[in-house]
């Protein structure tokens, strides 16, 4: 696909590679996220995001991601999930219609209705000139270390528990986990779309709990359901209004099921119950 001089399109954030040089990124994960997240993502060298609402959900955490972009001066914008499917930056890109901008996007002329091709010419030559890609020597290590069991960086953590005597992993992202996590059952605020889905399977999860992120055009926050099923793992998806996207602890404490996979539905578990409830099935 020819694009224009400075974008990259990435399905997933946790794509993103050290020595970045394009400092537009299309990107089809959620524009949920913590200020951590942020600076990762401008010490990568982007200036400019465009991610997807994620249905927005509860407490606008599909697209809080935008206060935080804000604070680490790289503009944003979200797509709304009903006019590109969540998980694929191809289609955010082609088809993508700005939902909410943060602060420095609407000061450079993007306005809620634009498509991402048109919110893009409005500032790419001005992103392009003014861009000075600097990856630090912080990011390198993190990007680096993205593969180790060793990783403990503040933005990748996870947590063990346990549910009805059942030891459970709990994080923020997919992308956070590591080839220890082999067999684990996880919870996650990931949405529950394709390109999630491709890390769960990367990583053998047994069991996997996503956001639905309000399942959107074409089912997208839901589509990684049936192919983790062909695998052999078992997946659902929680109610974005249930629980915040990029808050796997939330997902936990108060996901209620609304698509379970074949796999999943072999243990008797049902669209509604809580995902405590299901995980005590597994």
């Amino acid at each position: 696909m020819d694009l224009p001089k400075g974008i990259v399109l990435l399905d997933s954030l946790g794509d993103l590679q050290v020595g970045n040089s394009y400092p537009i990124l299309v990107c089809g994960s959620h524009c949920g996220g913590n200020r951590d997240l942020a600076a990762h993502i401008n010490k990568c060298g982007v200036k400019a995001v465009f991610l997807n609402s994620a249905g927005v959900g509860k407490n606008q955490a599909g697209i809080r991601g935008l206060q935080h972009y804000e604070s680490e001066h790289v503009l944003a914008c979200a797509v709304d999930n009903f006019s590109a499917e969540i998980g694929i930056a191809q289609d955010t890109w082609e088809s993508g219609v700005v939902s909410h901008i943060s602060p420095q996007a609407e000061a450079a002329g993007i306005q809620i209705g634009d498509s991402v091709k048109a919110a893009v010419a409005k500032i790419s030559d001005n992103i392009i000139q003014t861009s000075s890609v600097q990856v630090s020597e912080d990011s390198i290590s993190h990007i680096d270390n993205k593969e180790e069991g060793s990783s403990k960086g503040e933005l990748k953590k996870q947590t063990q528990t346990q549910i009805a005597g059942v030891d459970v992993t709990v994080t923020d992202s997919i992308t956070f986990l590591n080839e220890n996590n082999s067999g684990d059952i996880v919870v996650c605020g990931s949405h529950g779309g394709l390109s999630a889905g491709d890390y769960a399977k990367k990583r053998g999860v047994r069991a996997v709990f996503f956001n639905d992120a309000g399942i959107g055009k074409n089912n997208a926050g839901v589509k990684s359901l049936d192919l983790l099923s062909e695998a052999g793992i078992l997946a659902c998806t929680v109610d974005c209004m249930s629980a915040e996207i990029f808050n796997g602890a939330d997902v936990l404490a108060n996901g209620i099921i609304t698509v379970c996979n074949q796999v999943a539905s072999s243990k008797n578990i049902k669209v509604k119950m809580s995902v405590k409830e299901a995980i005590s099935l597994i």
